[in-house]
């Protein structure tokens, strides 16, 4: 009987124990921010410069793994609906932002585990045997890396993708509970414009 007892105790400190793991690692939405919160709660939580601001966005320069990023927040209605980061580097060689990419999602990784979707697309296969060319093919428009992670309130994007010669490495946090409110407001606000 005493031998029973023990046990179930030792299994409820171990159940508490993991409560208390999860709720403190979920605390947040992103970074330490909740979705929801309203730009001053947000900018109380951010200790760096602001880069850029105006009514529905707010930026800082962060540092990550050794690089710069924009971090941004995205509001509507004063309501922190979607986050996330867009790095504010220019490599020489294209083919660096592909090693960038791969050392995030790897973070990542370690963080969230396996993603719910790992997708390399190739729009037009010209560069595709061609390694030393991908950054080029990203750069264009030919080339995409996409992953996503789910957690119980967002949904997390981590993208390589490029335009014009451009090259973006954005990634992208959104609130599951307010993005059909989002996306309703954004269409209202496009159809006013006609």
């Amino acid at each position: 009987m005493k031998k029973n007892i023990i046990i179930s105790l030792v299994i409820v400190v171990i159940l508490i124990f993991l409560f208390t793991i999860s709720t403190y690692s979920n605390q947040y939405d992103f970074r330490k921010t909740n979705w929801g919160m309203s730009k001053k709660q947000v900018k109380a939580t951010e200790k760096g410069e602001i880069a850029f601001e105006d009514e529905e966005e707010i930026n800082y320069k962060v540092e990550i793994n050794r690089s710069e990023f924009l971090c941004a927040y995205f509001f509507l209605e004063d309501k922190l609906y979607r986050s996330g980061y867009l790095l504010n580097e220019t490599h020489t060689n294209e083919n660096d932002y592909i090693d960038d990419y791969k050392n995030l999602k790897d973070i990542l990784i370690k963080k969230y585990e396996k993603p719910v979707k790992d997708k390399i697309e190739w729009k037009n296969d010209s560069y595709k045997y061609d390694k030393i060319e991908w950054g080029l093919a990203i750069s264009v428009g030919d080339l995409i890396y996409d992953t996503r992670w789910e957690t119980n309130n967002t949904e997390i994007t981590l993208r390589l993708s490029g335009d014009n010669y451009k090259i973006y490495l954005v990634l992208r946090y959104e609130s599951k509970e307010l993005k059909e409110w989002a996306d309703k407001i954004i269409e209202e606000r496009i159809k006013s414009s006609f």
